[in-house]
């Protein structure tokens, strides 16, 4: 065991272009390759020691939670790590849990790269975002900072995240929190509905063109086109939840669609604004640095109460 490592933060990642469904659950292969932002306003710190228990345990915002998910993970690690001792898991997390702002992604990112280097193993981040991805799939891409792209694969080894090299731009996302409370459908169990609706296999195809698309747009630093073509992609993710043969539903609230016309009031009116969500009703705005301020105003001035966060390009794993 090596010491020298105490924490590992990981921050949240907003998917530009989705991953909304599995084609093999198991080993949380994704039907879609997907391509994120990295975000320095919502992160996850953890820390790990020797449990004083003869199972792993687990502490969130200083508050002992049931560990059966971080345990099945740890089960995991030890398969592909080696056999360790019981840990115990101490997780800070600056992110609101379960509202579709992607929670999962910086505790998990978090949690393998921790314990990686409390073993003193020295391993390339696309290994551990290989690592991670079992435990939650868009924790693969919490690795890098700025852009970063998940890929599909076919198997294990193919499914891994890498740094999508971007230059720099004053893109900024505003974080419209409509509601922090728990989902009613977990994202595992909205995705295995979508995959029912019959269009779902005309998304993945449009997202494959999207993702490529995508990837272009952020080479070139075109914020526009990026904004565009997240809102289309993420717009038609929700739509499959609608047309689901199996349970159709929707995350989104009332607040949730008179944000979303509030943002094409705002492009008509000439300012940089696209939405993009994730599993729940919290919309993302894609914007500028500059303009930012502005689209926080106005919708302010229709729902004073709003909780906004505004969040530009974050960094990858670090470690103190």
């Amino acid at each position: 065991m090596d010491s020298t490592f105490m924490t590992a933060t990981a921050h949240t990642n907003i998917a530009l272009i989705k991953y909304w469904g599995k084609k093999n659950a198991f080993l949380n292969l994704p039907t879609t390759s997907s391509l994120s932002l990295t975000l320095d306003r919502f992160y996850t710190t953890t820390s790990v020691s020797p449990s004083e228990t003869s199972t792993d345990t687990f502490v969130l915002n200083e508050q002992v939670c049931d560990a059966t998910r971080v345990h099945t993970f740890l089960k995991i690690l030890r398969t592909q790590l080696g056999d360790f001792p019981p840990l115990h898991v101490s997780s800070d997390n600056h992110v609101p849990t379960s509202a579709g702002l992607a929670s999962s992604a910086s505790a998990f990112a978090a949690l393998t790269g921790e314990v990686v280097a409390y073993l003193g193993l020295d391993l390339p981040k696309e290994t551990l975002s290989r690592l991670a991805r079992r435990g939650s799939g868009s924790a693969s891409r919490s690795f890098f900072g700025h852009f970063a792209v998940w890929h599909e694969g076919v198997d294990d080894d193919s499914s891994f995240a890498e740094s999508l090299h971007a230059p720099d731009m004053p893109i900024a996302l505003i974080v419209a929190e409509v509601s922090g409370q728990s989902k009613k459908v977990g994202s595992s169990e909205g995705m295995m509905r979508a995959m029912t609706s019959p269009n779902y296999d005309d998304w993945v195809k449009q997202s494959a063109n999207q993702f490529d698309d995508m990837t272009a747009a952020v080479a070139n630093a075109d914020i526009e086109k990026i904004g565009a073509i997240a809102e289309n992609n993420a717009l038609a993710m929700h739509a499959l939840n609608l047309t689901a043969t199996r349970q159709p539903f929707t995350y989104f609230t009332d607040e949730t669609q008179l944000i979303l016309s509030l943002i094409k009031d705002m492009r008509r009116q000439g300012i940089l604004a696209y939405a993009t969500l994730d599993a729940g009703p919290n919309v993302k705005i894609v914007t500028t640095k500059a303009q930012a301020p502005e689209i926080v105003a106005a919708l302010h001035d229709y729902l004073p109460q709003l909780k906004l966060d505004v969040a530009v390009s974050g960094p990858g794993i670090t470690y103190d």
